[in-house]
């Protein structure tokens, strides 16, 4: 278990990271934890993929900082990955010390779903056919699970969907995962005073899914929290906790003016902090802002609140009063498509594996197989894997690769893999297969 000076208790002011996954070595730490600390964050919110974890170094420098990464995986719907896919990350992440992950964003909203996956009938239902078994895994893992945030509104309404989840979660028995999960609300005003929505529908009694009447306000502003605490509260569900994300925008792709954000920022952490005057707010976990840091060429660079050239929004002078504008830019990390292998190798190394990636390719009584070398041959060339033939090299890899069945390595060899902590991805069948599913690695 990691030992850490945490302040996350008490402090709920968090920041977005990078909207990729390309920002976890060694020397983004070195980076982007002053800045987190600087500006007194106790959380961040991370993206992670589903077929490899964030480096071990990343997430426990971290946390003993005193900052709890909240891992959130990004998944697209109606295809997810199963819960014995996951279950290496899980574990690694809980073992790192990890505590809150996240499964999909926005499922409400038609972006999140294929064309097919979201026309289909019982999308509430076929939903949580997906997110149950991930989020059982995290709790088996000793994780919290965070109920999704949705689109406010949203093409789906989001009210009616979390009403309606917690209602299929009830219907199927799962009343300890209930009481024990966390839930994601986005925070984003629309432009609304922060009071908009305040009471929640205890209040506004004539807001109705698609329909607010003049007079009435509804959801869709800071206070979603509320809403959605009240929905919970009528299932039975008493004081579940949120988490806020997307926090200081009005909403995607538009912002406020540099001035008027950082006076925004600030009556949002007055609003959450100062609980016995708002005692809805003790609800709040934690409210994440966006963003923290963003690459140059990204449409995230704009709200971003420190620039690459060295400069900082005014809420970060607001947060941070001691830091001034400087013409020392702040220096991005090389990105891992085009870092050279020793960067990998220190990676790694500071992972506690001597070596990053490891290509783990059967040997056969006669032999290699030519076409194995053949069909891997893409797939080494992008992501410069080592190459071997031996498990006892392979033991030494953070990440293992590994082509051939059940006939090729046995399931107890695999294991072993795994419970020594490497991350394993096993694919099979014969050349075209494989071939094709590495080219979708």
């Amino acid at each position: 278990m990691i030992n850490s000076k945490s302040n996350s208790d008490s402090n709920r002011l968090g920041l977005h990271y990078f909207q990729d996954t390309l920002h976890y070595s060694a020397q983004d730490l070195s980076v982007w934890l002053p800045e987190l600390t600087r500006l007194n964050a106790a959380w961040v919110v991370l993206l992670s993929d589903s077929n490899r974890a964030i480096p071990e170094n990343f997430i426990t420098g971290l946390v003993e900082a005193g900052i709890q990464p909240i891992v959130h995986f990004k998944l697209q719907l109606p295809n997810a990955p199963s819960s014995s896919d996951l279950k290496p990350i899980l574990s690694a992440y809980a073992r790192w010390g990890v505590k809150h992950v996240v499964f999909f964003d926005k499922p409400n909203d038609s972006s999140s779903w294929s064309a097919s996956g979201w026309s289909h009938q019982d999308l509430v239902e076929r939903f949580i056919d997906r997110f149950l078994p991930l989020a059982l895994e995290a709790q088996r893992n000793g994780l919290t699970p965070v109920f999704p945030p949705l689109m406010p509104g949203g093409s789906y309404w989001d009210t009616s969907f979390f009403k309606t989840s917690l209602q299929s979660l009830a219907r199927r028995g799962q009343q300890h995962l209930l009481n024990t999960m966390a839930a994601g609300v986005y925070a984003y005003t629309y432009g609304h005073e922060l009071s908009w929505g305040m009471g929640g529908p205890d209040k506004w009694i004539h807001s109705r899914p698609y329909l607010t009447p003049i007079g009435s306000e509804d959801q869709r502003g800071f206070n979603s929290y509320e809403w959605m605490g009240s929905l919970a509260a009528s299932a039975g569900i008493k004081n579940m906790p949120f988490i806020q994300f997307g926090a200081g925008i009005k909403q995607p792709g538009s912002y406020y003016s540099p001035e008027v954000h950082a006076e925004m920022v600030e009556a949002m952490l007055s609003l959450i902090n100062d609980v016995e005057e708002l005692e809805a707010a003790h609800a709040i976990m934690a409210c994440n802002f966006w963003l923290l840091a963003a690459d140059p060429d990204s449409e995230e660079y704009s709200p971003s609140w420190v620039k690459a050239e060295g400069t900082v929004l005014p809420v970060v002078r607001v947060l941070a009063p001691a830091t001034q504008k400087t013409n020392t830019p702040v220096r991005l990390p090389i990105q891992p498509d085009i870092q050279d292998s020793k960067t990998e190798e220190t990676s790694a190394q500071a992972s506690g594996f001597p070596i990053e990636h490891y290509l783990l390719l059967p040997v056969y009584e006669w032999g290699l197989a030519d076409w194995h070398l053949d069909v891997t041959r893409p797939f080494v060339r992008k992501y410069k894997p080592t190459v071997g033939f031996s498990l006892a090299e392979a033991a030494l890899a953070r990440k293992v690769t590994i082509i051939g069945g059940e006939k090729d390595f046995s399931s107890e060899e695999i294991n072993k893999l795994r419970d020594l902590g490497c991350l394993v991805d096993q694919i099979t069948g014969d050349g075209t297969s494989i071939a094709t599913q590495l080219l979708e690695r």
